[in-house]
């Protein structure tokens, strides 16, 4: 005959059960990438993409003015080369090199303003990518932590799952099926102990007769509140 007192050994163990596979279902939900490492890579790729758009046009930019510049040298070659004496045609040269050099200032006006531009967006990406940096070593470090923990926990999980096995070595059937029926209805507890007349479970206070059954140990006894398995502490 399976007792309570043997039941609740089992509800112990199925207890630690309990609390070992949701200590891993927890650590399996925390293990892989975390919201936190892929923010701090999405801000990485971002800042790299900025700083490649203003580098493409810094290049864009001094191609221009570089092209200005030479067109610039070329005509100031023809004004003062003294190839040219035309007073007409010196005049169309000399307008023409005004004109490239209000050009040449507003294109070299553009290119220190996108030059300062690629300096915050390169210090932007250096400082996104220290911080990167520094959530994949906690990151690292915080999944080492959690395999190691779930390493230990399989091996706990383990040891009591063959406590468990040698416990219900001999119990009958009927009992077992009594006892996980009321584990399913009452929350993983279907042996309650008795305190002072009380049922630990649903703190009811229990009639004589049942206290008595209890007690004698002739059999299953259940609380006419809760239900549960009574075990006389």
């Amino acid at each position: 005959m399976t007792t309570a007192a043997e039941l609740f050994a089992l509800q112990e163990t199925d207890l630690a059960i309990d609390g070992a596979v949701a200590k891993l279902n927890d650590i399996e939900a925390h293990l892989g990438e975390s919201e936190e490492l892929l923010a701090a890579r999405e801000r990485v790729e971002l800042s790299r993409q900025t700083v490649q758009e203003v580098q493409a046009r810094h290049k864009d930019l001094d191609i221009n003015a570089e092209e200005a510049r030479a067109k610039a040298a070329e005509i100031e070659k023809k004004l003062y080369g003294g190839g040219v004496s035309n007073p007409k045609e010196l005049e169309g040269y000399q307008a023409d090199l005004t004109s490239l050099r209000g050009q040449l200032r507003k294109r070299e006006d553009a290119l220190l303003e996108v030059m300062l531009e690629l300096d915050d967006a390169e210090a932007a990406l250096k400082d996104a990518g220290a911080a990167l940096a520094q959530t994949e070593a906690a990151w690292n470090a915080d999944q080492s932590s959690l395999i190691e923990s779930r390493s230990l926990l399989q091996e706990e999980l383990a040891g009591l799952q063959a406590v468990r096995s040698d416990q219900l070595d001999g119990m009958d059937r009927a009992a077992l099926s009594l006892y996980d029926t009321i584990r399913q209805r009452r929350n993983g507890t279907a042996v309650a102990l008795v305190e002072r007349g009380l049922c630990q479970g649903c703190r009811i206070s229990l009639p004589m007769s049942i206290l008595q059954r209890a007690r004698s140990g002739a059999g299953l006894v259940q609380c006419v509140s809760c239900e549960r398995i009574l075990l006389v502490n």
